[in-house]
């Protein structure tokens, strides 16, 4: 079987780069032929290595490009883009000739065109945030003539989903989210390690991870944490991760005085070890596609606390079993989480433990035959 995977780049040390890479180097080393073409990779190195057996093509229609100019000029830019990104596209999915051709709902600009293009192959949509976010109405609060545009948008690229043979969703939560899409299907990310050794839980480490954005809620972390310092000052937190909000967090940092006890680190490829050294993870996002960085601490039986956010942390923790799960956005609640688990290192052992144990659903071989099953023409779970 021939699998082609259409993806703007894989250029970020981040969760979705990584679990895409994973699952093709996957199919790879089980004997699928799989493509991969990109259209924005440029000469940026890929984040992660590909199997030697993938066929990797990058297009180079770099649809950033038409942004910083006047309006008339991003129009004529955005128009003679699309143009030159199916004619190259269909030239390579017409070269591969797919069974299966697989893209992500990040492609928001051109999924019109992803669904448009003719090919034998079935069609698979990967989703990996939830509704809300995909849909862009949501941008424009405020702004009434460009919602209702946004609004009209939207509703036309969720039409051209319905021609997708399937669109895979990470939660059930957001399967919910989807009632118009009835081809739609929940498959969860897998881990993309299972380390052999554990965290001794020995280190005074709160550890975060994600890209340095509003989506993951680091703003609200940093203020929880000023509770957390009070109680227990000689622990420091650490969160992983680049992003456009570096310096606003910086800021806020410095700001609230948590210099000496909060560190801002660089996204790193090796983010296992960086779970081993912890002794306690905390995510703080408003929303979440899924929350691969709870399952990843969980596999190193690090205790997790979590906002119950939209969608996925409560897919991945039952709250007091294997982690702590609190209200959305309640800063308080976050904070007092954590001391929770500072404060009582045989809990804290207890939900590691159960946490390993119960995340082994998500291994690789729980979830890759999933995906077998979709290409080979499935769709119930």
């Amino acid at each position: 079987m021939t699998i082609l995977y259409v993806i703007k780049y894989i250029a970020q040390l981040g969760g979705l780069d990584r679990v895409m890479t994973y699952k093709m180097n996957w199919l790879a080393q089980h004997g699928y032929e799989v493509h991969l073409v990109t259209y924005e990779q440029g000469d940026h190195p890929l984040s992660f290595q590909l199997d030697a057996r993938i066929r990797h093509t990058d297009i180079g229609v770099k649809l950033w490009k038409k942004q910083g100019r006047t309006l008339p000029a991003r129009l004529r830019s955005y128009f003679c883009l699309r143009r030159q990104f199916v004619r190259q596209l269909t030239a390579e999915v017409l070269r591969i000739d797919p069974d299966v051709m697989v893209t992500l709902t990040d492609s928001y600009q051109v999924t019109d065109l992803l669904m448009s293009i003719p090919t034998r192959a079935r069609r698979i949509v990967e989703s990996h945030v939830e509704r809300k976010a995909f849909m862009k109405t949501g941008d424009f609060e405020g702004r009434p003539l460009m919602k209702w545009i946004a609004g009209f948008y939207d509703r036309r690229m969720a039409r051209y989903l319905h021609r997708a043979d399937a669109l895979v969703l990470l939660t059930r939560q957001d399967k919910a989210q989807w009632p118009d899409v009835p081809q739609s299907v929940v498959i969860p990310n897998p881990i993309t390690f299972w380390p052999e050794q554990v965290s001794r839980l020995d280190n005074p480490i709160v550890m975060a991870a994600g890209r340095l954005h509003a989506q993951k809620g680091f703003d609200l972390l940093i203020e929880a944490w000023k509770h957390v310092h009070a109680a227990f000052p000689g622990w420091q937190l650490h969160i992983y991760g680049d992003g456009p909000d570096r310096d606003m967090l910086q800021r806020q940092i410095n700001e609230a005085g948590l210099a000496d006890t909060i560190s801002l680190v660089p996204a790193t490829p090796d983010i296992f070890e960086a779970y081993r050294e912890a002794s306690i993870f905390c995510l703080s996002s408003r929303y979440e596609g899924y929350g691969l960085v709870l399952a990843e601490a969980m596999s190193t039986g690090v205790p997790c606390v979590s906002f119950n956010c939209p969608y996925g942390p409560a897919d991945i923790i039952s709250d007091g079993l294997d982690g702590i799960l609190v209200p959305p956005m309640d800063v308080k609640a976050l904070a007092d989480g954590i001391v929770r688990l500072i404060d009582n290192p045989a809990l804290c052992l207890q939900l590691g433990t159960a946490a390993r144990q119960h995340i082994a659903r998500y291994a690789p071989e729980a979830i890759m035959p999933q995906w077998e099953r979709l290409f080979a023409g499935g769709l119930s779970e």
